[in-house]
Order: structure tokens, then C-alpha cells, then sequence
């Protein structure tokens, strides 16, 4: 029987925000470290906690507040991984929430909840899991993401269109500036 269903927004955008960083030059390391690229999705949210913490408006996007851009930036990061490797969305409130993220009433617990979700996707890799369970960390990390927007009163979809139009136009974000010295290269 034919499967229907039309294809997760997610796994959509995925393919779109993967293509948009290949040619600004964001993978032109032939060999990116998964490693890396999740550190670099739990300082996301770490921005998003510095944020929450000051109580700040974003730089980029000034009539949002940082801690709802941050998270929108961590889901961007994912999806671009799950461009680059093939990882796909599963539809649906993932079963492997971590514990206490619908509880948790401090912004600082489900900030610190969503960096062990991000963690669990590199555990997951580590281990040489197969992609479908990879996938399904993936697809938890998206899931807790969203809720903890949503648990807060951010539009973190609309916060990710956003930014991804605005990254489009950054000149931070061009190969040559990411190449230079003190440039957005890891």
C-alpha cells in the first residue's frame, strides 16, 4: 500500500536549509564533525538561556526575543545536519522526551533538558546506531525544541523563517567572510 501522507515540513526544509548553506560555503570541509556541528547546536541554546537570562531582544531580529531565535537557530542547525546525512523527521510527539521537559516551569531546566536531547543524538551516533534510530533522537531533539518554544509562548517556526531569510543576506555568512580570519569557521 502506497504511503500518502505528505512529506514532514521538516524533512522538507531540511533538504532546502542544507542546499541554501552548501553554497554559501558552510560545507566545504568534505569531512564536517557531527561532533562539532551538535556542540554547536547546544550553544544555541545556550544563547537562548543567556538570552532568557537578560531578558534580551535578538540582535538579528530585533522585534523577537533572543531565547526564541536561539532555539529557532538550534532546530536550523539540525535540519541542516539532517540534510547533509540523510536523517529523517518521524511525524508525531516523539516517545523519548527527556524527563521533566513538560514539567519544568524554569526556563534554565528546559534549556539544559533540550542540550540532553542533543546529546543523546551524538550518543546515538557515537554507537554506530542505525540511521532509523538516529533518526528517531533526530526527531526527539525537534519535537522537545518546539514544545519548549511553544511552553513559553514562542513562534519558533516563524522565528525559523525568519532567520533563515535573513541568513540568506548576511554578509558574515558568505564564503569569503567565513573564510577570513576571526570568520564563522569552526
Amino acid at each position: 500500500m502506497p504511503n500518502n501522507k505528505p512529506e514532514s515540513i521538516f524533512n522538507v526544509m531540511a533538504k532546502a536549509v542544507h542546499e541554501a548553506n552548501k553554497a554559501v560555503g558552510w560545507w566545504d570541509e568534505p569531512d564536517r564533525n557531527v561532533y562539532e556541528l551538535l556542540q554547536l547546536t547546544i550553544t544555541e541554546i545556550s544563547e537562548a538561556t543567556e538570552g532568557e537570562r537578560k531578558d534580551l531582544m535578538d540582535d538579528h531580529l530585533p522585534h523577537r526575543k533572543m531565547g526564541e531565535v536561539e532555539l529557532a537557530d538550534a532546530v536550523i542547525r539540525l535540519l541542516d545536519m539532517a540534510g547533509a546525512w540523510g536523517w529523517k523527521y518521524k511525524s508525531g510527539i516523539s516517545p523519548m522526551l527527556p524527563k521533566g521537559l513538560l514539567a519544568a516551569t524554569n526556563k534554565g531546566e528546559v534549556h539544559f533538558r533540550l542540550s540532553q536531547t542533543i546529546t543523546e543524538l551524538g550518543i546515538a551516533i557515537q554507537f554506530g546506531s542505525e540511521k532509523p534510530v538516529i533518526s528517531q533522537r533526530y526527531t526527539t531533539a525537534i519535537d522537545a525544541i518546539m514544545l519548549a518554544g511553544g511552553k513559553f509562548g514562542y513562534d519558533v517556526m516563524g522565528a525559523m523563517h525568519e532567520k533563515i531569510n535573513y541568513n540568506q543576506t548576511r554578509a558574515d555568512h558568505k564564503r569569503e567572510a567565513r573564510a577570513a580570519e576571526n570568520g564563522k569557521k569552526f
